[in-house]
């Protein structure tokens, strides 16, 4: 009997070590899909300047976030309360949490990624997109003052209902959802 309880005690004790804590992995993960994802805008701004760029974020990051969950065992998006793409709005979990960055931010204070645990038992990491980068401006910020008429006029085709401009730095954009699978 003894045996039996030393035996699933290990076994348990291997099983929550074996389990990703979202707080540590979270921002690493969220690293790593930036890094790319900055690095193809990047390239593409180099290439073809700030409209050109726009590709990246219509076709390329959806299938970076999918890469980089997959080789994390997670599921990566992004989401946001002023969507360019109808894909990346915000559901209902995400906007309590965007409601809260935004409160941090208007009070002054940095916005605090946060960890939930879903019906089904898996847990999510969401942490808080705030912009930081001028060159985010030239697609993101006022159009006519940061947006250039060429690059507006791109996002405008692409996405006829966009509601991601006219933000500053400091503003919040959005926010990293990972989601761990349950354990």
């Amino acid at each position: 009997m003894k045996r039996f309880f030393l035996t699933a005690l290990l076994t348990l004790s291997a099983f929550s070590q074996s389990a990703p804590d979202p707080e540590v992995e979270g921002p690493k993960i969220i690293a790593e899909a930036f890094a790319k994802l900055s690095g193809a805008l990047g390239e593409a701004i180099g290439k073809s300047g700030p409209a050109g760029a726009l590709s990246v974020c219509s076709e390329k990051a959806p299938q970076i976030a999918k890469d980089v969950g997959t080789a994390h065992g997670v599921t990566l998006r992004r989401a946001t309360h002023k969507p360019r793409n109808p894909k990346n709005a915000a559901d209902d979990v995400e906007k309590t949490a965007l409601e809260a960055f935004m409160a941090a931010l208007a009070n002054k204070e940095a916005p605090t990624p946060q960890v939930i645990t879903n019906a089904d038992g898996s847990r999510a990491f969401l942490a808080p997109i705030v912009l930081g980068n001028p060159l985010c401006l030239q697609c993101h910020g006022t159009p006519g003052k940061d947006i250039a008429p060429e690059t507006l006029a791109a996002i405008e085709k692409l996405y006829p209902d966009d509601k991601a401009t006219g933000f500053q730095l400091g503003d919040l954009r959005g926010l990293w959802r990972i989601t761990f699978p349950a354990q």
